[in-house]
């Protein structure tokens, strides 16, 4: 599994892989299933949080519209996703579903 990385905020969030956000396609480099997604098609965004390895990983799905869900994106800190969904809310303009789903804890 890739993880991306914030390397720089400055003029905007610059990532070690491809994120591609339009208002009308969307694409990350790290997708599963991979390609290009029409905005049209998204009809909400799931975080859910996860331990790899004993590292935190959050992976950002995108439920869309044929009732698939897409892994979008895996982040190993909340500040890259929170980016990261800024920016998706920012073009998709209909602010869809959101959830966050946390980490059980393995106490």
């Amino acid at each position: 599994m890739r993880v991306g990385n914030i390397i720089s905020v400055e003029n905007g969030p610059k990532r070690n892989v491809e994120v591609r956000i339009t208002h009308d396609r969307l694409f990350s480099e790290i997708s599963v299933p991979p390609g290009e997604i029409n905005s049209a098609d998204v009809l909400g965004i799931r975080v859910v949080e996860d331990e790899v390895g004993g590292k935190k990983c959050l992976h950002l799905y995108l439920e869309t519209l044929p009732g698939t869900r897409v892994l979008f994106y895996t982040a190993s800190t909340e500040f890259d996703i929170a980016l990261l969904l800024d920016e998706l809310e920012a073009s998709l303009g209909n602010k869809p579903m959101r959830a966050w789903v946390k980490a059980e804890s393995k106490d």
